[in-house]
């Protein structure tokens, strides 16, 4: 696993990375959100693109949510490559096997419906073995 570092400094707070093995492993990282919450998916999207050394994708999968240039420009993010992908409950756990069997983004995923325990290790094993960094958010 990993470790960040939060330090402060005089322009405000910022992530360090200490220095990674050759062979990075993957986590999954689980957040619940109650309708109205002030947290909202995109706003995680720079913390995945400090996740790596190596440069990935960072993936946002959600239902029908439009991305917006101008937001992520002020999230630093103007030179990431960030794709959205419109997810359904009936297919997202297919297309989340997909992306993560490429081994090439981080990922943030908007879970719709019920989140079973199998499919929560499945995702989790799968998160490790590719290397990537995935946040499931379900709401409630």
């Amino acid at each position: 696993m990993r470790q960040l570092t939060l330090e402060v400094e005089p322009t405000g707070l910022s992530l360090s990375s200490q220095q990674r093995p050759a062979i990075s492993r993957g986590s999954l990282t689980e957040l619940i959100l109650s309708e109205g919450s002030a947290v909202q998916p995109m706003q995680l999207l720079p913390l995945l693109a400090q996740c790596s050394a190596q440069q990935r994708w960072l993936m946002w999968m959600s239902p029908s949510m439009p991305m917006n240039k101008r937001y992520l420009e002020s999230l630093g993010l103007e030179n990431s490559a960030v794709i959205h992908l419109d997810v359904c409950a009936d297919t997202q756990m297919v297309l989340v096997e997909k992306v993560l069997a490429a081994a090439n983004s981080h990922i943030i995923i908007e879970w719709q419906g019920t989140l079973h325990d199998n499919q929560r290790e499945c995702i989790q094993q799968q998160a490790w073995r590719s290397g990537s960094q995935v946040i499931l958010i379900q709401r409630r």
